[in-house]
């Protein structure tokens, strides 16, 4: 279920996560300004059920070797796949020579520039799609993947009744929502970094959290433990 958000709740949702984001975000080498639609899909596709450290080391070696998708498509795959062996993922190599191949033949080499086109390319659903257009065109749109998701549950007690969360377009347009126009790019790195640093899977730390005055798992705590307090 999707609950209705207050723009007052929302406001101070975006507020406070975007002031923790400036003070705790992690710095990576694909954040950095001015990273174009191709080197943004190289980065989501290398990050894929990956540790991101792992792929900092090889990213920049990567993007030098294959600098655009005319070079992904002219590269062998073996020499493609042997560049992700270091991160365990050697079949993610052919996935990139089919990428390469795609965007020379249907795009003439360059990169889609819509959420339809770029649905078109392998292995390229609706998260990667908004990374690229979110990340590489500064488009205002959300992203929502399992940290996402968990961050959205707990603070806002948004579930889904479908099988997976992010294949449900109630919990998009939720997500879509609460994204503050023109600054669709630090949101959401920041609920990302949130979610990876903060709202944890397991052991979430509350208490450092800049929304835990917001969140609706912290303030049912809260409730709970004065319940208990007066008994």
């Amino acid at each position: 279920m999707i609950h209705k958000v207050s723009s007052r709740r929302k406001a101070a949702f975006q507020r406070q996560l975007l002031r923790w984001y400036g003070a705790n975000r992690r710095r990576f080498s694909w954040r950095k300004p001015g990273r174009t639609s191709y080197q943004i899909l190289v980065a989501e596709v290398m990050l894929r059920k990956t540790d991101a450290r792992k792929v900092a080391l090889v990213y920049e070696g990567f993007l030098t070797r294959y600098p655009s998708p005319v070079s992904l498509a002219r590269a062998p795959e073996r020499d493609l796949r042997r560049e992700f062996r270091s991160l365990g993922i050697t079949d993610r190599g052919r996935l990139m020579k089919e990428l390469g191949n795609k965007i020379v033949t249907d795009f003439n080499g360059r990169m889609p520039a819509n959420a339809d086109a770029l649905s078109r390319l392998p292995g390229v659903g609706r998260y990667t799609a908004n990374a690229i257009l979110c990340f590489g065109l500064r488009r205002d749109v959300p992203l929502l993947d399992t940290n996402v998701i968990r961050v959205l549950g707990r603070v806002f007690s948004a579930c889904s009744d479908r099988p997976r969360a992010r294949d449900d377009l109630a919990f998009w347009e939720f997500a879509a929502y609460l994204v503050p126009r023109g600054k669709s790019v630090t949101y959401n790195r920041a609920i990302l970094d949130l979610g990876a640093l903060v709202c944890t899977a397991r052991k979430p730390k509350c208490p450092a959290c800049p929304l835990s005055g917001i969140c609706d798992v912290s303030t049912r705590a809260v409730r709970k433990r004065s319940v208990h307090a007066n008994t």
